[in-house]
């Protein structure tokens, strides 16, 4: 990964993350719209706020997130503000088939 100066996975392919300044890893981008033919040459590119500063704490972060997802530890890599509620983590935490019944719902 480019933001880690000492790669400890070699050639291993991972997936990067991204995390909220204020709400870490609770949070999610459902959707992107592209507009290829609108352009504004006036708006200004910002970097983003770099809030897992450390080599350490991003290794961390990739090794939970590529390996250890489903016990949710990588969004909380830094303290947070706000995160999902429990019925909001059962949401998640159900396959998508069995979520009509969950809510009590019926297809």
């Amino acid at each position: 990964m480019k933001d880690v100066q000492k790669n400890p996975w070699g050639e291993k392919k991972l997936y990067g993350i991204c995390i909220h300044p204020r709400y870490g890893g609770w949070f999610a981008i459902r959707g992107v719209l592209i507009f290829p033919d609108v352009q504004v040459p006036s708006l200004e590119q910002k970097l983003p706020v770099d809030c897992v500063s450390t080599d350490e704490k991003k290794i961390q972060l990739l090794n939970r997130f590529n390996f250890h997802w489903q016990d949710w530890t990588y969004r909380d890599i830094i303290d947070v503000e706000e995160r999902y509620s429990e019925e909001q983590m059962q949401y998640f935490a159900t396959p998508p088939a069995e979520r009509f019944e969950l809510l009590g719902l019926t297809k």
